[in-house]
């Protein structure tokens, strides 16, 4: 009888190898693009030093001290208070534009410098025969490590933004429903930020040139941004106020008299005893004004729906999951296109 022997080291050695080959393949992709993550890192530390700095700043003044400012016993520090708390205002009300723009820059970045440009200069078959991987593994590998470096910055970016808004939540268009401040304050901003990565994946791949791979992943990024703005009310059940019409109450229902305030009026209408509702944009001077166009339709009742505020988390997780569901069909889009065009 007999025996074959076999080195143990050899019997392992293939498994080996395909270990050490995908251990090598996140490797390789964060040496490509580790400029852009340091880039990013700084940029979210400057973000959160600014923003958490001048809350800081505001804060060293005591209300007891502000509030003697008010009643003539004296304002110490009246002037640095206030100039401590213009500088946050500033910011904050600038840092709300900048959370809408996070989505579209890493949605160009994706389209153009993560995957257009090296299908561009030709070099995506070097980088796929270094890495000893196939493209679509390759672009697995891509989208994996930039959605746990997009989500992880994004939630942090949600974190300092909810903590820098929180004494000025509601006041003068902070946070509540203002776009950037509802994008901002919850898991919108994470989904949106994920789906400009996976729009600017797909436009790089499928158009396969930078410029016009960036104009398209911003361009669709952007085009959704605001389809979220005017279509998130519809999103969820809303709340209904109704109120009386007279003669002698020709006047618009009020925020926090009529209905909470803070909450997001989705429309307001005339309602006719027959349920047919009129438009109060219509009822223009010309006419009359609202007290008589209403007499004159038999108006009997102001219909007001809205969302309170206690509707914003609903609404922000309903939008972030259908957000998300776009992501992943533009991440599968992608893979598609991608398998069609390589062998």
């Amino acid at each position: 009888m007999t025996a074959t022997l076999t080195p143990a080291g050899r019997a392992d050695a293939p498994a080996s190898a395909a270990r050490d080959r995908r251990a090598a393949l996140p490797r390789a992709v964060l040496r490509l693009h580790r400029t852009a993550l340091v880039v990013g890192a700084v940029l979210v530390g400057l973000f959160t030093l600014l923003l958490l700095g001048s809350l800081l700043w505001r804060s060293a003044y005591s209300p007891a001290e502000v509030a003697a400012c008010g009643t003539g016993s004296g304002c110490p520090g009246l002037n640095a208070y206030e100039t401590a708390h213009t500088v946050y205002w500033s910011l904050l009300n600038q840092s709300q534009n900048v959370l809408l723009l996070v989505p579209l820059v890493i949605a160009a970045y994706a389209a153009g410098p993560l995957t257009a440009r090296e299908r561009e200069l030709g070099t995506h078959h070097l980088l796929w025969t270094q890495s000893a991987a196939s493209p679509a593994r390759w672009l697995r590998s891509t989208l994996a490590l930039g959605s746990v470096a997009v989500a992880v910055g994004a939630v942090f970016l949600v974190m300092v933004f909810r903590t820098a808004v929180a004494p000025m939540e509601g006041v003068w268009g902070f946070g509540g429903w203002e776009p950037g401040g509802y994008v901002g304050s919850g898991p919108v901003l994470v989904a949106y930020c994920l789906l400009g990565l996976a729009f600017g994946v797909c436009a790089g791949t499928l158009i396969g040139r930078a410029l016009p791979a960036i104009f398209a992943g911003v361009a669709g990024t952007g085009v959704l941004l605001v389809a979220g703005t005017f279509g998130r009310p519809w999103l969820w059940p809303v709340s209904t106020v109704v109120t009386p019409f007279s003669e002698g109450r020709g006047a618009w229902p009020s925020p926090g008299t009529d209905w909470p305030k803070g909450a997001e009026v989705r429309g307001q209408w005339l309602v006719t005893g027959d349920g047919v509702r009129i438009d109060p944009a219509s009822c223009t001077a010309p006419t009359g004004g609202i007290k008589e166009c209403g007499v004159r339709a038999g108006v009997e009742s102001w219909l007001v729906e809205f969302h309170p505020l206690s509707h914003r988390l609903p609404l922000q997780l309903v939008e972030s999951g259908l957000v998300l569901l776009l992501a992943v069909l533009a991440a599968g889009a992608a893979f598609l296109v991608l398998r069609r065009r390589t062998p």
